[in-house]
């Protein structure tokens, strides 16, 4: 199954937490993809660590809202590797669409 979690919370804030031990479920049985908007992108910064987090990166494709990356004052060159940086909401929303068969939102 093709999955599709958007993350919308900071490192800091419950959901979070929820996001990743929700996510564990899906790590090694199904392609996951990753849309990092609102305060979600403050967990693409190179300086943030979490094991789980990363793990869950490596294993899945990451896309981050640059406007949202933008609007906090985050640079592209203080984001993590691998990631893919989108400029548009509906480019998330057409991949989507497109691409997923399910989509959960934190």
């Amino acid at each position: 199954m093709k999955i599709g979690f958007i993350l919308t919370k900071s490192p800091s804030e419950q959901g979070f937490k929820t996001f990743i031990d929700y996510s564990q479920l899906y790590i090694n049985n199904d392609q996951i993809s990753i849309y990092l908007v609102g305060s979600g992108v403050y967990c693409s910064r190179k300086s943030y660590f979490n094991s789980d987090l990363d793990k869950l990166f490596e294993n899945s494709n990451v896309y981050v809202s640059f406007n949202d990356l933008k609007t906090r004052g985050i640079e592209k060159d203080q984001i993590k590797d691998g990631l893919t940086l989108f400029s548009q909401y509906d480019d998330m929303i057409n991949d989507i669409m497109e691409n997923l068969n399910q989509v959960v939102s934190f």
